[in-house]
């Protein structure tokens, strides 16, 4: 994870302050991230925080399940945006976005999430927020 992929407002890890931490402020002269209490803390001390099917559950999105002849079960993810698909071993694609990169970690779905509606997506409900 480098300055450049994160944003105000995403999800990440750091060992110190528990599970997740919220970045509310900007980072400083690009290798400081601004925590919700004032600290400013290198970016190498944080990690990507894993997308998960409990934090997509969390973030607001559905799990939806159909079938089809020839193909069988098969599932998404949605929210009223975007449709997620899970495409290989912690990998997800957004439907009809095919020349994304994949994503894996929760700040890239958040930034892709910002960059197709214009919206944060909202983190209100990830539990364990510091």
């Amino acid at each position: 994870m480098t300055i450049e992929e994160v944003r105000v407002g995403n999800l990440v890890h750091h060992p110190i302050f528990g599970d997740y931490t919220i970045i509310r402020s900007t980072a400083f002269n690009g290798f400081y991230i601004g925590t919700p209490r004032g600290n400013a803390i290198h970016i190498d001390d944080f990690t990507p925080v894993t997308i998960t099917d409990v934090l997509l559950e969390q973030l607001g999105f559905r799990y939806m399940e159909d079938h089809a002849p020839g193909i069988g079960n098969y599932g998404w993810w949605e929210n009223d945006e975007i449709s997620l698909t899970h495409l290989h071993e912690g990998l997800y694609g957004i439907e009809g976005m095919s020349i994304m990169k994949p994503l894996k970690y929760v700040h890239q779905l958040q930034n892709a999430y910002f960059v197709i509606t214009g919206m944060e997506l909202s983190t209100e409900n990830v539990v364990r927020i510091w």
